[in-house]
């Protein structure tokens, strides 16, 4: 009766690691789709200019723009640059691939780590022995 359980196990087990397989995979064919990818984020913004006398300066309705900021990180220091509008559309496309990639990796974190646990139960149920087998690390 255990013989058929251990089969069973391992079989379930196997089905899993199959379908972990196909996701990874399927994951990483994902991936040659993303195009350029950029970090920092995009941000319109509207400013007051510098005359005193301009109604830029009474009304926010009024303030000049919009304008695009690009801000990232660079050596622990933020960075800022302006951009044209249509710049500014490519590079939300390109944060936006960024966050996509970065969702990816992440997913294909978390099924090797499921598929490591099968492989590694799989091969506990072939070799009893390995769950005896454990290291010990004695301070000397």
């Amino acid at each position: 009766m255990k013989l058929k359980v251990k089969k069973a196990k391992k079989e379930l087990f196997q089905q899993k690691l199959g379908t972990y397989l196909k996701d990874y995979e399927k994951t990483k064919k994902l991936i040659y789709e993303v195009g350029f990818i950029a970090e920092g984020s995009v941000v319109k913004c509207y400013m007051r200019c510098g005359k005193k006398n301009c109604r830029c300066h009474k009304k926010k309705q009024y303030r000049h723009g919009p304008y695009y900021q690009l801000t990232w990180k660079e050596k622990g220091k933020t960075v800022t640059r302006y951009l044209s509008n249509e710049i500014a559309q490519l590079y939300h496309e390109w944060i936006d691939n960024r966050q996509k990639l970065t969702a990816m990796i992440k997913k294909m974190n978390t099924i090797s780590l499921n598929a490591r646990e099968c492989i590694s139960a799989i091969k506990m149920i072939n070799d009893p022995l390995l769950k005896a087998k454990k290291t010990s690390y004695k301070s000397q």
